[in-house]
């Protein structure tokens, strides 16, 4: 399987989300057309510390992790509608995205992303997958937590089918469960250098033209 085009196809909305109660209204309020209500560009809800809780917001917002604010252009993710959640702290453990071409929800450790559920279309194409990652030591600041390896994504392609793989704590697929394109089944097993060393069907169903 050619599991990194396949993440390609997909375009995961993995997006490092910005993160203690009170209503603020966002900046320049304006009136909306027809309804008469207030529209607003955000809303933010804090606790009685001031520590932000929980965050609404119409554009790409800043990031809150370890007490520190960082810029939103730090963020990744498209521009699009942005609902945070923080915890008793302040700091973002969560929250949900939606663009015009995808939508994700992801849920963090203490110091990194733990899930993400993401899709993405385009014209007649689409995707839908679930990623789990590795979680790194706990004790380690924001600022020194290396990039962490998936270690289950169960995912969707109206191009490639669907996909069900587990990897190990180096994110090198090891168990590939997939229901190719063409409705062709097969289960792989595959070493640490990516050679397949078990597989069923032994001989796997050619793609039709």
């Amino acid at each position: 399987m050619e599991q990194r085009d396949r993440r390609a196809a997909i375009g995961t909305a993995a997006a490092l989300l910005a993160s203690g109660v009170t209503v603020m209204a966002g900046s320049r309020p304006a009136r909306a057309e027809s309804s008469g209500e207030q529209a607003r560009e955000s809303f933010r809800v804090i606790d009685l510390r001031g520590r932000q809780r929980f965050l609404a917001s119409s554009r790409k917002p800043p990031i809150i992790i370890g007490g520190r604010t960082y810029p939103a252009d730090q963020r990744q993710g498209p521009e699009g509608t942005y609902l945070i959640f923080n915890d008793g702290d302040g700091n973002e453990k969560g929250g949900i995205t939606a663009s015009s071409a995808g939508a994700s929800l992801s849920l963090d450790y203490t110091n990194a992303q733990a899930i993400t559920m993401a899709t993405r279309w385009e014209g007649t194409l689409g995707a839908a997958m679930l990623e789990m990652k590795h979680m790194p030591d706990p004790a380690l600041p924001i600022g020194q937590v290396p990039a962490m390896p998936p270690r289950v994504q169960l995912g969707y392609s109206t191009p490639e089918g669907a996909f069900l793989v587990l990897s190990d704590s180096r994110g090198r697929p090891r168990i590939v469960l997939e229901i190719d394109g063409d409705d062709n089944p097969v289960i792989k097993v595959l070493d640490s250098e990516g050679k397949v060393v078990g597989q069923l069907p032994e001989t796997p169903a050619e793609r039709r033209s």
